[in-house]
Formats: C-alpha cells, sequence, structure tokens
C-alpha cells in the first residue's frame, strides 16, 4: 500500500508576516522614498501577504500572481527587500522553502502580446479578464474582501503613478 501525502512547503499567513530583519527593509524604503515609518511598515505587511499568496499560489494552484498597475507601491517595496539580498534569501527559504522569484515581463513576452491583441482583440481582452478575475478571486478566497479592496481601490488610489514619483527622493 503507498500512501501519497501532500506536503505545504508555505507556511501559515501568521509565520509570513513574522520576520525579525524588517527594521532593515523599512529603513531601506524610507531611504528611497519620502514616506513615514509607520507607512513603511503597512506596506512592507502588504507585500508580505503578497509574497506568501505568490508562494501559495504557485504551490497549490500551479498559478502566478501578477503585480498588475493597481499593486506598484507593493512591487516598489518588493524591489526593496530584494535589494536585501541575504535578508531576502532567508525569508523566502524560511517561510516558502523556495525562492520567489521577481521576473518582470520581458520584451519578447511584450512583443508576443501585442501581436496576439493585433491578431484577436476580443480574444485576449477575454483572456486577460479571466486570468484578472482568477486573481481577485484567489486573493479574496485567501485573504478576504478587505485585502481586495486595500489592493486594487485603496493602495492605487493614494499611490497613484504621479504621486509615487514624488515620494521617491532624488540622490
Amino acid at each position: 500500500m503507498f500512501l501519497t501525502e501532500t506536503v505545504n512547503r508555505t507556511c501559515s499567513l501568521e509565520e509570513a508576516l513574522d520576520f525579525d530583519n524588517s527594521s532593515d527593509v523599512i529603513a531601506g524604503f524610507m531611504n528611497r522614498y519620502n514616506v513615514s515609518e509607520a507607512e513603511a511598515e503597512a506596506i512592507f505587511e502588504e507585500t508580505k501577504k503578497w509574497l506568501w499568496l505568490a508562494a501559495k499560489a504557485s504551490e497549490e494552484e500551479k498559478f502566478s500572481l501578477s503585480i498588475d498597475k493597481p499593486l506598484a507601491i507593493i512591487d516598489e517595496m518588493w524591489h526593496n527587500f530584494i535589494l536585501h539580498t541575504r535578508s531576502y534569501h532567508k525569508y523566502c527559504m524560511e517561510k516558502f522553502r523556495k525562492f520567489i522569484h521577481h521576473e518582470p515581463t520581458s520584451t519578447k513576452a511584450k512583443l508576443a502580446y501585442q501581436e496576439k491583441v493585433s491578431e484577436n482583440p476580443t480574444a485576449e481582452i477575454k483572456a486577460w479578464k479571466d486570468r484578472y478575475q482568477k486573481q481577485l478571486a484567489y486573493i479574496y478566497d485567501n485573504l478576504g474582501a478587505e485585502t481586495v479592496v486595500k489592493w486594487y481601490e485603496e493602495l492605487p488610489s493614494k499611490y497613484n503613478p504621479t504621486y509615487l514619483e514624488t515620494l521617491k527622493k532624488r540622490s
């Protein structure tokens, strides 16, 4: 008799939010953006939630979450976290037992997508809506309506591209 056991590699959300070296990440973000410590901490919490959800989605659902435009401030914090390579690596390995790579869309993929849109815009719009709805549903199912509202209404409203640009500190 053979038993198949599913081993979850991803920790609980509570464990993902618990991170000892957050002060360096917060300070690094504040060195790059003119935000308060409380703001930076709140953005970092949302980023850890996103990383946890991304790990969970790839493990359980076998799909990748996308950092789309509404999530720009989370993406900026993620960039900052990655700059702290040792801390980021340790966090990923301890919490998810794998490294969560940040892979922006390649130029080749963007061009291929533009070609598909040109060839059949209706099909591509439907495919995009399906992906978007799947992501929103996954966020809702795992983190609740409050997170969907925060990520797709509150954060993009507050940290719109124009405001985000004004927050960047110039060297």
